[in-house]
């Protein structure tokens, strides 16, 4: 564990260095996403619990490009998803793609870690979220990507509005609109009167 630390911190100060944990780069997530990519493991309770979450906070398009998020291929999987979605013609593209991955050892996050991989992140045109591990598990990507998550449900919270909230302010705002509008006619049918007479 170690070994792989001191490759993580040489590989963190030399992508430092660059400029690519600038916050200048980061590009803005977008409040209301109308497609969301998710690249995730198919089988486990992360996917199905990100979908859970924001269906019931505000049903949206959801496309998974399922990916190994462990293992030697796990890094080359995951940078083929960013560039496949990159790829797709504009209006299919997802406004925002989620990388999300359950807890694990440093050597289960490693593919996180990955130089190419975390290059990849930085030149996506789409926004990028990291949901990776547990709060306290931090890796390379989430330096680079837009939005770093401490969970992938905190993501799934995060990328979409809460429906009902949004109604109660609606309502809300609709009420405040209406009694001023109201007050505007009150005050200048008064004014009318007044100059009538």
């Amino acid at each position: 564990e170690g070994s792989l630390l001191k490759i993580i911190e040489d590989r963190k100060k030399r992508l430092f260095s660059k400029g690519y944990f600038d916050v200048k780069n980061k590009k803005k997530i977008p409040f209301l996403p109308n497609k969301i990519g998710i690249i995730t493991s198919p089988k486990g309770s992360v996917i199905y619990d990100m979908i859970n979450k924001i269906k019931e906070r505000f049903p949206t398009n959801i496309e998974l490009w399922p990916v190994s998020v462990q293992g030697t291929d796990s890094a080359n999987s995951i940078i083929v998803a960013i560039k496949g979605f990159n790829e797709f013609a504009l209006n299919e593209q997802p406004d925002v793609l989620i990388i999300a991955r359950g807890g694990g050892s440093t050597e289960d996050l490693m593919s996180f870690n990955d130089e190419e991989l975390a290059l990849t992140v930085f030149k996506s045109k789409i926004p990028i979220i990291s949901a990776i591990g547990h709060e306290t598990d931090t890796t390379i990507i989430d330096y680079i990507s837009d939005l770093r998550m401490p969970t992938p449900t905190a993501a799934a919270e995060k990328i979409v509005p809460d429906k009902k909230e949004l109604i109660k302010q609606i309502h809300y705002i609709d009420g405040r609109l209406l009694f001023s509008i109201k007050g505007i006619f009150e005050k200048y049918t008064g004014r009318l009167s007044h100059l009538s007479k």
